[in-house]
């Protein structure tokens, strides 16, 4: 990818996170004051999690900010694993507005609680749905087309609230058919539980990649049959490393050359290598070393 090319990129990809957090601004607005007037706790769990959306947005917006800055003195490898570190705390976050869902889900259970204005809260919802699927198609556009891991990552999230949504409409559905509050306060759990699942998984990665999480098994696999298909001259590879720092791949390995003992051509077959590696993984930093058949 050309300068232009990345720059513009990183432009489209500030802009799409901005519009999360505007998006998930307006619709925990919407949301909690829906759930003030109907007490309905499966829309205000909704609105938490629309909350926490817009955090994720927010922190991503931070850490794509420092995440893309070049390396310095200080940190020769980027400050990519700002993008880790943000999402180490939102899963701790995360999880701990989790646990705060469930304890008024179960006090209201035990206590006693009470559902109105349902059509309201029917309407909200589906005006959040509509919002987060056109904001969702915006974001898988984007990602595809910049290839960006964290407007994927907010797509899959924005897209995956749709379950939650289904969830809501249906507990005010059944409390407004049968009276029973208890199908709001159970939705609201059950979108808890999925602010668990959201958790884990973000602190998993962010873990992982805090630990230097390499590629697959199968990615380096076909990395290496790309080394060895690229030049009839490159006859081994081997030490072949990777690992992650935020969304960037840090890659290096030694490649055998068989019959070349010109330095310029051997210098220029690594050189076209690397470029077809970065070509595949546009946000990659490639490392190889040469050496003749044998070493």
């Amino acid at each position: 990818m050309t300068r232009d090319a990345i720059e513009q990129c990183m432009k489209q990809t500030r802009e799409a996170l901005v519009l999360s957090i505007g998006v998930a601004l307006l619709l925990m607005i919407v949301k909690f004051t829906a759930g003030v007037i109907t007490h309905s706790m499966s829309i205000i769990a909704s609105g938490l999690d629309s909350t926490l959306d817009m955090m994720m947005s927010a922190l991503n917006f931070f850490a794509f900010r420092e995440a893309s800055k070049p390396p310095d003195a200080e940190h020769p490898y980027g400050h990519g694993k700002v993008e880790s570190l943000a999402g180490l705390f939102q899963s701790l976050f995360i999880a701990v507005s989790g646990c705060f869902v469930i304890y008024e889900s179960i006090k209201r259970l035990i206590a006693g609680s009470f559902v109105s204005e349902i059509p309201l809260g029917i309407g909200v919802i589906v005006f959040s749905a509509a919002i987060t699927w056109l904001l969702s198609m915006r974001l898988k556009a984007l990602s595809k087309q910049n290839r960006s891991l964290i407007l994927g990552t907010e797509k899959t999230h924005y897209t995956m609230d749709f379950v939650s949504y289904l969830g809501v409409i249906l507990a005010l559905v059944l409390v407004g058919r049968t009276g029973k509050v208890a199908w709001d306060l159970a939705v609201s759990i059950l979108v808890a539980g999925y602010i668990f699942y959201s958790a884990v998984g973000i602190l998993k990665r962010a873990v992982s990649e805090l630990l230097d999480r390499g590629l697959s098994n199968t990615e380096l696999k076909k990395i290496r049959m790309m080394i060895m298909g690229h030049h009839p001259a490159v006859v081994g590879v081997h030490n072949l490393r990777s690992r992650m720092v935020g969304n960037q791949l840090f890659l290096d390995f030694h490649i055998e050359i068989r019959g070349e003992d010109d330095f310029k051509k051997a210098h220029d077959m690594t050189e076209s290598l690397i470029a077809k590696i970065q070509n595949e993984h546009p946000k990659s930093d490639v490392t190889v070393h040469f050496d003749p058949e044998g070493a």
